[in-house]
């Protein structure tokens, strides 16, 4: 009777195991947050912007928030102004600012950059933001702080109003999923990112021409870190939380800085790793 009993717990601690080790992304520890239900990746609650697991839609309008919408993760930062974010389950999402002398970075993705990550997207309309691109960092803590290269923020353009490469140095062309691409990179002293204030290198790919409104694209995103590493442009670790501030996202992002009027932007993002 004992030995039967035993087998019978063991058994059920085994399906408790099961249940609990399935996450979204395979290879991520869970831990139970107590602001909600839903089991959040081992580690990310430990960044003071990371809001929570969202059940339903939302709509973020202050300074600095991060969180997960039912299988994506989103990013919303501003340094000022008036930007909002709305985001449904399914991965619509909407974008809104008005005017002002302000910066504001935002959208889905996930928490975590994947080489192997192919991204599928569609925007229906967006008002002249200075950036619409895939936007995530890389992070090495094991090298030193005065090496650039330890913190990297990347950006691979589909639609801007600013162009990036004007101060850049110039890297490759290559072809990507039918469409050229241009690479770049940049510095940036001191300034605000996942770690603090830093220096960091910037990785740009750009197109040729701005991506259309109103059709379903696709980025294949190892085609743009061979392209960089083709120059020496090396991304440090995508997938960690050693970051103080943020962990090492990757999403679709809008970005404004100093916008001269009223905008928006509209659209959906998905893994579309499978999919095409």
């Amino acid at each position: 009777m004992q030995i039967l009993l035993i087998r019978q717990i063991a058994m059920t601690v085994a399906s408790i195991a099961l249940l609990i080790g399935c996450s979204p992304h395979q290879g991520d520890g869970i831990s139970l947050d107590n602001d909600s239900e839903a089991f959040k990746p081992q580690g990310i609650t430990k960044f003071k912007a990371y809001t929570k697991q969202f059940d339903d839609d939302i709509h973020m309008s202050k300074n600095h928030a991060t969180g997960h919408v039912g299988d994506l993760f989103f990013t919303h930062w501003k340094d000022g102004g008036e930007a909002s974010l709305k985001l449904s389950q399914s991965g619509e999402f909407e974008v809104s600012w008005e005017g002002g002398g302000y910066n504001y970075v935002g959208g889905p993705g996930w928490h975590y950059g994947d080489v192997s990550r192919e991204i599928g997207y569609r925007f229906e309309q967006e008002s002249g933001a200075s950036y619409i691109a895939l936007y995530g960092w890389g992070y090495d803590s094991n090298m030193s702080k005065d090496n650039p290269a330890h913190l990297v923020e990347y950006y691979v353009l589909q639609r801007w109003t600013y162009d990036p490469s004007q101060n850049g140095i110039f890297g490759k062309t290559f072809v990507s999923n039918g469409v050229e691409y241009s690479t770049y990179r940049t510095i940036r002293e001191r300034k605000p990112s996942i770690n603090n204030t830093a220096t960091f290198y910037q990785y740009w790919s750009k197109p040729s021409k701005p991506m259309p409104l109103g059709e379903d694209h696709k980025i294949i995103f190892a085609d743009h870190v061979a392209a960089w590493a083709d120059t020496g442009w090396i991304l440090p670790d995508m997938n960690n939380f050693d970051a103080s501030d943020d962990p090492t996202y990757q999403v679709m992002a809008v970005e404004v800085f100093n916008p001269a009027k009223d905008g928006k932007a509209t659209g959906k993002v998905w893994d579309a790793s499978a999919q095409f």
